[in-house]
């Protein structure tokens, strides 16, 4: 009977918190975040759910390195989260162009790359998520990443756009251009991103489970001394 209630309650304990959602972190840019590969700033080792990531523009782009899983909806967005013309564009592990966007549609210049769009990755692994102010823009050796907007009005402002670009079939040398933003803070508000792969984030359930059968095999090794002879 002591066994069964024993087992009741770890199992009680598991079912309560195993409803609790992992929990998501928020990132700050620390120092100044690079504006190549080998210098984008790297957010975390431990892999983890991110909602957002915050930082400050002068004038450069921001450049991070993130971690998108198959099977998740990925979006990035700086609607709400800043007061100058920003720019939003992905890359994948390589410095490849994926998607980008200058304006969301019906914003004040800020940016959005949505979720279930035709170029949104669907493949796991790094990317790199950059973010710049209006007309500093990626280049690779052979030009400009994504279209520009001297391509307007073929290439609306509010457009998402792949990498097709002079330059888009080669991976990210650095950005450059007019610098025509002051730039400012800012928050990208981030859906399906962690900050590290490599492991898989534990559920609270998964987590729960090992310290329960931890629990479970104490007890019993504790039952099994006590009933030893003296």
């Amino acid at each position: 009977m002591k066994k069964l209630a024993q087992i009741t309650a770890i199992s009680v304990i598991v079912a309560g918190l195993s409803s609790l959602p992992a929990q998501a972190a928020t990132f700050t840019e620390s120092d100044d975040a690079g504006e190549t590969l080998s210098t984008a700033q790297i957010l975390s080792t431990m892999p983890m759910p991110l909602e957002s990531i915050s930082g400050m523009l002068s004038g450069d782009a921001d450049l991070f390195q993130i971690f998108l899983t198959s099977g998740q909806t990925f979006s990035a967005t700086t609607v709400g989260g800043a007061d100058f013309d920003t720019q939003l564009f992905l890359f994948d592990k390589d410095g490849f162009g994926v998607y980008s966007n200058d304006e969301s549609t019906g914003s004040m210049g800020q940016s959005t790359l949505p979720m279930n769009n035709p170029f949104t990755p669907t493949k796991s692994g790094i990317y790199y998520l950059g973010i710049s102010g209006f007309d500093y823009d990626p280049v690779s050796n052979k030009g400009e990443i994504f279209p520009d907007f001297p391509d307007f009005p073929d290439v609306a402002f509010d457009a998402v756009v792949g990498a097709t670009g002079f330059g888009g079939d080669s991976p990210l040398k650095e950005f450059d251009g007019a610098i025509l933003s002051s730039g400012g803070s800012y928050t990208i508000a981030l859906t399906g991103v962690q900050t590290a792969g490599n492991t898989s984030i534990p559920e609270p359930s998964s987590a729960l489970g090992i310290l329960a059968l931890g629990a479970l095999g104490a007890s019993r090794l504790k039952n099994q001394k006590n009933n030893l002879p003296s």
